[in-house]
């Protein structure tokens, strides 16, 4: 069953694109990263304390993801009243993830239903 993928976009890639492109992704493929960044899309901005508690995670791996995904601009980070919270740059990255997500779980879907 071939499937003919339509063109979606005319944005060409340059060499140079390619592959900053492709280290933006390299970032977001450790798991870890993308457990934090789904706890910030479907929970909502917080501070380390917040996300280390809602992932079961040390606190020290946190704030090493963090200050990565910060560098490369896949949150941003401001001050309220003394808490530093983390929050998305661009909701792009939630609108992304949600149809990879639910593709994921009808793959999974279809598959224990053939079981």
């Amino acid at each position: 069953n071939v499937r003919v993928t339509k063109k979606l976009t005319s944005i060409k890639f340059s060499p140079q694109m390619t592959e900053e492109v492709a280290g933006y992704f390299k970032m977001l493929s450790e798991p870890v990263r993308l457990h934090m960044l789904g706890s910030i899309c479907s929970e909502g901005a917080a501070t380390i304390g917040e996300l280390t508690e809602r992932l079961g995670l040390c606190q020290s791996v946190v704030s090493r993801h963090m200050k990565l995904m910060t560098e490369h601009g896949v949150v941003c980070k401001k001050t309220e009243n003394g808490r530093t919270l983390y929050y998305f740059a661009d909701d792009c990255l939630c609108s992304i993830c949600a149809p990879v997500v639910e593709k994921i779980r009808a793959r999974a879907a279809e598959q224990s239903r053939l079981l």
